[in-house]
């Protein structure tokens, strides 16, 4: 079965940025529910092959939404938290900040995860957490 390289959901674009990273795009103007985390949670999985990744969240220039059931899917989901080694948040507002703030201290997602104000600050974080999804 052939992985998807990129799968686009009401809410986010996702795509398989390189080897480990999968990018996660959020749209201008997405509200974020239950439904679209399980959606894009699945997307996640299914581009990373099922196998151990690290996540490049890109929030920048938008707004939206998250409600807080959203935030527990991807907190608690078994599988997506086993698989999900780190998480790098990129954000360029306030409002998003605030969500991202939200979710990393109140939510608490397992995991290495940190926000950024750039995606190059992001991804050279992320290539430090590499050795969390090499296979050994």
């Amino acid at each position: 079965m052939s992985v998807p390289e990129t799968v686009d959901t009401d809410t986010s674009s996702i795509s398989k940025f390189d080897e480990h990273i999968v990018e996660v795009k959020f749209k201008d103007g997405a509200h974020v529910k239950y439904r679209h985390a399980r959606e894009l949670g699945e997307a996640t999985l299914e581009i990373s092959g099922r196998e151990k990744f690290l996540l490049l969240i890109d929030a920048t220039d938008i707004f939206g939404i998250i409600d807080p059931e959203a935030m527990d899917y991807f907190t608690t989901n078994e599988e997506l938290v086993k698989l999900r080694m780190a998480q790098a948040m990129v954000v360029n507002s306030l409002p998003i900040r605030l969500i991202a703030n939200f979710y990393m201290r109140v939510k608490k997602p397992p995991g290495e995860v940190k926000i950024f104000a750039n995606r190059k600050d992001a991804l050279v974080w992320l290539s430090d957490h590499r050795h969390l999804v090499s296979s050994n």
